[in-house]
C-alpha cells in the first residue's frame, strides 16, 4: 500500500473497501487477515481526519458568510 498520508480521500475509501472485502472472502490466512485490518485501521484513520479538514473548511466558509 501507498503512503496513506498522501492519499486522498477517495484513494483511502476505494483501498479500505478492497481491504474490507478480501477480509469478508474468508480467503486470507489469520496473519494476513491481522495485516488486512491494521491497514483499514490507519485508512480509516486517515479517512476521518480529511473529513474533520474538510468539515472545518465548510464551518470557516459558513461563518464568513454570516
Amino acid at each position: 500500500m501507498s503512503n496513506v498520508k498522501k492519499l486522498s480521500f477517495e484513494e483511502s475509501l476505494n483501498e479500505l473497501t478492497t481491504l474490507v472485502e478480501k477480509l469478508e472472502s474468508g480467503q486470507m490466512s489469520l496473519e494476513d487477515s491481522v495485516g488486512a485490518f491494521e491497514q483499514g485501521v490507519t485508512l480509516s484513520r486517515h479517512c476521518e481526519v480529511l473529513l474533520d479538514k474538510a468539515e472545518k473548511r465548510l464551518d470557516v466558509l459558513n461563518d464568513s458568510e454570516k
